[in-house]
């Protein structure tokens, strides 16, 4: 439980300009899978999955980050984040967009606000193991449909833009991951112990799955294209 202070303002100069920097705070500071906009969707002995809505206007409570995450940001907006001991930032979230946190030993305490005019939506999970863990390596096919959009010591992302119709080709997940989608339609992922089976499954935007090591292909199977980010664990 962390203990209450009392509010304390340092005043620095950064980049020409002063800013108040707010040292201690009388609100509670939460871990992030307890605050109250990160909601708790998926998790296994790996990862802690959530789902994070941001109303116009809203902000989050103190949050600690003490683990490694990874943040897709399926809805974004301009935000102002406010840390404990450095200026805050005023900038954008944008949609599409992935954001690493490297916070194994290194924990970090802030809050959000949304200053846009639209939900800010996001989907982030923690990795609960200090890694790598030595999976065996993650790859992906090499085709202009997949493209690699994070490459960190502890896991890999990949950005999958599929036609309708077009697959990724078989491949081998040697890890635990996490897939997130930005579109909606429906996906065939192919069952390789039964000839000539698929799981058929509809998806919408901010839909996110855990994934485990094994053979996998993935068809896309509407009239539009079918786009998500495909974690996997090192």
């Amino acid at each position: 439980m962390h203990r209450l202070h009392k509010i304390l303002f340092t005043t620095i100069a950064v980049a020409g300009f002063v800013t108040t920097v707010p040292a201690k705070t009388t609100e509670p500071v939460v871990a992030t899978h307890l605050e109250p906009l990160h909601h708790v969707i998926l998790e296994n002995k790996y990862v802690t999955v959530m789902r994070v809505l941001i109303q116009p206007g809203q902000t989050t409570e103190f949050h600690e980050q003490h683990l490694d995450y990874v943040n897709t940001h399926i809805q974004g907006s301009p935000v102002k984040i406010e840390y404990l001991s450095k200026p805050e930032n005023n900038t954008e979230m944008k949609s599409g967009n992935v954001k690493f946190g490297a916070h194994q030993g290194e924990s970090e305490v802030d809050k959000v606000t949304n200053t846009g005019n639209t939900v800010n939506h996001q989907v982030a999970f923690e990795i609960k193991l200090a890694g790598p863990q030595h999976f065996g390596g993650a790859s992906r096919p090499q085709n202009q449909a997949i493209q690699l959009v994070l490459d960190k010591k502890t896991v890999k992302g990949w950005k999958v833009s599929l036609k309708p119709g077009e697959s990724t080709g078989e491949y081998v997940q040697k890890g635990p991951g996490v897939r997130v989608f930005f579109t909606e339609g429906r996906i065939l992922l192919a069952d390789f112990a039964h000839p000539n089976h698929v799981q058929q499954i509809w998806v919408h935007p901010g839909d996110a799955f855990l994934t485990s090591p094994g053979k996998v292909q993935i068809t896309a199977a509407s009239d539009k294209d079918m786009v998500f980010n495909d974690y996997e664990l090192l």
